[in-house]
């Protein structure tokens, strides 16, 4: 929107037409417009920054909904599933980094999205059914997602690791690389991240150094990252639009991810209304019952830990 002014012309018409006006009254006059017609710049100057403003925040917006792939990390992601495996599963996840923005998913389960028929080329893995969006959808946002039911926990990206540096030097993927640790709701992570790749980032939600970070590992050893690839983005877009994501806290999710593997058949009613009953099939085609187990998420809240209670009354421990 711009005001345009002339105010010179608009006096000088004024002035020929009213001649009987003393040099007193024109004086008035001229200062009269003279002030009028700062007002109208200031607002015009005024309007244009607004506009300035608007398009910057709908560009950022935009940017933020959709990104263009500069750089792919490929990852070997070892992850304890349930408590009660006596081993790690594998999945092969990929770290899209664009722009302004990232996505972390699985390889494996990207490609069952692509292909309604067939199985994935990644023989002896296992899918991790998460997703994490770094400034998506909006700049200065961390996004990570669970499936089935696209359970989405959203949180400021900004200080969400307090990393300390730590002496220990590696080479991981051909690249040298730094140490450091943090402590994050529960668990305790070191990592290895490279100078080389001046982007702050890396697998799942970790990020903050100063360099992209090619190997993680909690103190258990439940969770592990192994960099095996790094490339030059093919120029793919990702975007995020997952508008109807059932949002809920950290502390939510985690008890979400407890029910399902303790009583899946509750998750699922839960996340899908209306279901009355479901069947399992296993490789065979073999119909089976869920049986219990203890999820091992990545995020360790001791309110969803507490001792079950019974009859009202906390179960005390045997001595």
């Amino acid at each position: 929107m711009r005001f345009i002014c002339a105010p010179t012309r608009l006096k000088m018409t004024k002035i020929n037409k009213c001649k009987l006006f003393a040099n007193s009254d024109r004086q008035a006059l001229s200062e009269f417009f003279h002030t009028f017609a700062a007002v109208i710049l200031t607002i015009n100057a005024f309007m244009k920054k607004l506009l300035v403003m608007a398009m910057a925040f709908c560009a950022v917006y935009v940017i933020a909904q959709t990104d263009k792939t500069c750089l792919s990390v490929t990852y070997n992601a070892y992850y304890l599933q349930y408590e009660e495996d006596d081993s790690l599963s594998w999945d092969i996840a990929r770290l899209d980094i664009g722009d302004y923005s990232s996505r972390y998913y699985s390889l494996v389960g990207d490609w069952y999205v692509h292909h309604s028929e067939g199985k994935a080329p990644y023989p002896g893995t296992k899918i991790r059914d998460d997703e994490v969006y770094k400034n998506m959808p909006k700049v200065g946002q961390i996004t990570a997602m669970h499936w089935p039911g696209k359970i989405t926990v959203h949180g400021s990206i900004q200080h969400l690791f307090e990393w300390q540096l730590v002496d220990g030097d590696s080479v991981v993927c051909e690249y040298p690389c730094k140490k450091a640790q943090t402590t994050f709701r529960g668990r305790t992570w070191s990592v290895w991240y490279t100078l080389e790749i001046p982007y702050s980032d890396g697998p799942w939600k970790l990020c903050g150094l100063p360099g992209l970070i090619m190997y993680a590992k909690d103190n258990e050893g439940k969770f592990i990252f192994d960099c095996v690839g790094v490339e030059k983005g093919d120029g793919h877009t990702f975007t995020y639009n997952y508008k109807k994501a059932t949002v809920v806290s950290p502390e939510r999710a985690e008890e979400l991810l407890i029910l399902e593997a303790e009583d899946n058949d509750s998750y699922y009613k839960l996340i899908m209304p209306g279901l009355k009953s479901m069947q399992r099939y296993d490789k065979n085609g073999r119909p089976y019952k869920w049986k219990p187990q203890t999820a091992v998420p990545y995020e360790v809240f001791p309110q969803n830990h507490k001792p079950k209670r019974k009859n009202g009354h906390q179960r005390k421990k045997k001595k």
